[in-house]
């Protein structure tokens, strides 16, 4: 039996269609539904969903937005199947691609994430953004963490109960899962654009606020290359002394502007460390339930 784990925020128009695709290919599966407060009709529709059928649809409900990423390990945590499969309801994480990645978790595959060779809908900002984030977080992680992929993947139940052995206020599940290991492929697709509705977040800024949450979850070069600032500075100051070349008006003034805008940028990047240190250390819990809907 297969658990599938739907994180949903305003999706009332992609309800119906997910759970008829899922039908059509007759498989044996429970899904999940992981629902931060909603303000169109997506809750109402899956506390009917929940109550005609509450073994196979079953319904979370937080008690304020958390966020995607939250509602991810809240649905993990009350899994019951063999393999979990986490994905969108929007239709950019095609159902049909399912039998495929079952296929492979039964030849043996522990972890089956999806790899897009496409994306349609997106502009050119958006796709330079995303590539050169996942290709940072990549090349500057201790982990090899795949790139173009999200999180539409299937996972053995023996990877989801180590994922759930990790304690993280901010988790970043494409890192997290890499750091399991096991064993692990992919299968490929077109991602096709939204079948319902808009996009619930920014496109460009949360791309940015997800990249640095994996980079600072996963690396810590990012501290490395402050160090590097300073050297830079000291290397900077011994040719001054020696050449004096920044004699001129122009010249220490440029300099002075290269100086602190690097030391602002070392202060950002320490900050952002002391952060995720601070949120770790208050050990505040990741997800508030508010309500279950279905059998649990």
């Amino acid at each position: 039996m297969i658990t599938i784990v739907v994180p949903v925020y305003n999706e009332e128009k992609s309800i119906s269609r997910f759970v008829k695709e899922l039908v059509d290919l007759k498989i044996d599966y429970e899904v999940i539904f992981v629902c931060d407060p909603s303000s169109d009709e997506t809750i109402p529709k899956l506390k009917e969903l929940s109550n005609v059928d509450p073994k196979k649809y079953k319904t979370i409900l937080m008690s304020r937005r958390f966020g995607q990423h939250a509602c991810i390990i809240a649905g993990l945590n009350h899994s019951l199947g063999d393999a979990v499969v986490v994905m969108d309801i929007d239709g950019q994480d095609p159902v049909s691609l399912l039998p495929n990645m079952i296929e492979k978790w039964q030849e043996g595959y522990e972890v089956v994430y999806a790899r897009r060779t496409k994306r349609e809908g997106l502009n050119i900002i958006n796709k330079l953004s995303a590539k050169i984030g996942l290709y940072l977080i990549s090349k500057l992680s201790y982990i090899d963490i795949p790139r173009n992929v999200g999180e539409y993947r299937l996972m053995d139940k023996r990877v989801v109960n180590e994922l759930l052995r990790f304690n993280e206020q901010s988790p970043f599940l494409r890192g997290m899962v890499s750091y399991v290991g096991f064993t692990q492929t992919s299968v490929e697709f077109t991602r096709p654009d939204r079948s319902d509705g808009v996009a619930k977040y920014n496109k460009f800024f949360g791309s940015i606020s997800f990249g640095i949450t994996g980079l600072i979850s996963f690396s810590s070069k990012p501290l490395v290359l402050s160090f590097l600032f300073f050297i830079s500075f000291f290397i900077l100051f011994v040719i001054n002394i020696f050449t004096n070349i920044f004699s001129n008006l122009n010249g220490v003034t440029s300099l002075i502007l290269l100086i602190g805008s690097l030391q602002f940028l070392s202060l950002s990047i320490i900050g952002m460390y002391i952060a995720n240190i601070n949120n770790q250390v208050l050990n505040r819990p990741s997800y508030i339930i508010d309500q279950f809907i279905g059998d649990f």
